[in-house]
């Protein structure tokens, strides 16, 4: 866990301000003293929390400790994010009563119901929303798609983050009897199982065990998957948490693909499915090789490509004709979105061209997969629900 000097800093005026702010309010108004150190307290907690995490020996996983810094992200949100939002629109409400000379208090009882109303959002994203799983179906039309893979049903998660689920197997149950109920053909699982350590996916084998698909499991590796995101003592430990989590990901049933092919076949016909390690715009490290992945591959057949970040469909598959689909995860649309004007909106079309659902250039299909875990803080807000996928392929006529 890292606490860059810049976030320490944000993060210590984001809480500073707003309580010193309150404060002289309930000064001014000449409350009683303890609702003053009431005031104070998260002050207190959250300036404690920030030094021990920026000064702090976070080496070594501890999924207790994690379980306790990210819920105290949760609360940090819950209390902070109201407060400078009612700041703002106090502020507004003071520009407004200047202007109109007189009083008017509108504008900051808005605030106060805007401030209710994200704290019933947050609360609704973190107790309710993480458990409740969408299934999106998509049907894809493909030319010169083999007469036997007509309705070959693809099954795709992603994004599970192991470490921020901590013990809780709650949240995987929706999981499992979503993917069983389609009776996939392939189930495929487009990287991030863990936030950093190999740890975190202990004691998990028995429920990846109960997910099924007729043809085979298969995976790739994302971003967090590398350990790049942790200090480690020596280039031989954070090695050895890399391929302790591969063991792990083919214990849990899944055939590891790592810029390789393999053949789907159905009767005589044959797809070939490429994974590639991670591969993604800067600052994320570039592992992925599909040049090495094609390089058993038969020009002439039909494929399918796992690659765990979406920017890399632009770049590099856009144009291999063969490649008719891509499945991506990574970007969870950033555990946000919401539907305006009859569209998704999300802070990750500020970062991708593309971040969720199905994208089509020159018939060549991107899906990207919202994921069913999270990092950093836990909730999903809105549409960002978590998400299992079913792709199923037709000829086109």
């Amino acid at each position: 866990m890292r606490f860059y000097t810049a976030a320490f800093i944000l993060f210590t005026f984001i809480i500073l301000l707003p309580d010193l702010f309150f404060y002289l309010k309930l000064k001014k108004h000449k409350v009683k003293l303890y609702f003053k150190i009431l005031n104070f307290i998260p002050t207190l907690f959250f300036l404690i929390l920030f030094v021990v995490m920026k000064f702090a020996n976070t080496q070594e996983y501890n999924a207790s400790t994690f379980q306790f810094f990210m819920w105290c992200s949760f609360v940090f949100l819950i209390i902070y994010i109201p407060k400078l939002v009612y700041i703002i629109f106090h502020f507004i409400n003071y520009l407004v009563n200047l202007f109109l000379k007189e009083k008017i208090y509108l504008i900051r009882y808005a605030g106060i119901i805007t401030c209710m109303f994200l704290v019933v959002l947050f609360l609704h994203g973190a107790f309710i929303n993480l458990k409740s799983v969408e299934v999106k179906s998509v049907a894809l039309n493909i030319e010169n798609l083999p007469e036997s893979f007509e309705d070959y049903k693809i099954v795709q998660i992603s994004d599970i983050h192991l470490g921020s689920w901590g013990n809780n197997r709650s949240y995987f149950k929706p999981v499992i009897y979503q993917v069983n109920r389609q009776e996939a053909d392939i189930l495929v699982f487009t990287g991030d199982i863990v936030n950093n350590f190999q740890e975190e996916m202990l004691g998990w084998d028995e429920y990846f065990h109960q997910l099924k698909a007729k043809d085979g499991k298969y995976a790739i590796l994302g971003n967090h998957d590398y350990g790049d995101y942790s200090q480690w003592k020596s280039n031989e430990e954070k090695s050895a948490n890399l391929t302790a989590i591969e063991q792990h990901i083919k214990d849990f049933g899944f055939e590891l693909l790592k810029n390789e092919m393999v053949q789907l076949k159905r009767d005589s016909s044959i797809i070939e499915l490429i994974g590639v390690e991670n591969w993604g715009k800067p600052p994320f490290p570039q592992y992925g090789n599909l040049t090495k992945a094609l390089e058993k591959a038969d020009t002439t057949i039909l494929k399918i490509l796992l690659s765990h970040d979406p920017s890399h469909w632009r770049a590099e598959v856009l144009g291999k004709e063969k490649i008719f689909l891509t499945l991506s995860g990574h970007t969870h649309a950033a555990q946000m979105a919401f539907k305006m004007y009859g569209k998704l909106r999300s802070p990750s079309s500020l970062i991708y061209n593309e971040w969720d659902g199905l994208y089509n250039e020159n018939n060549q299909y991107l899906y990207i997969n919202k994921g069913l875990g999270f990092i950093g803080v836990p909730m999903r807000l809105g549409a960002a629900r978590p998400e299992v996928t079913i792709i199923t392929l037709h000829r086109r006529k």
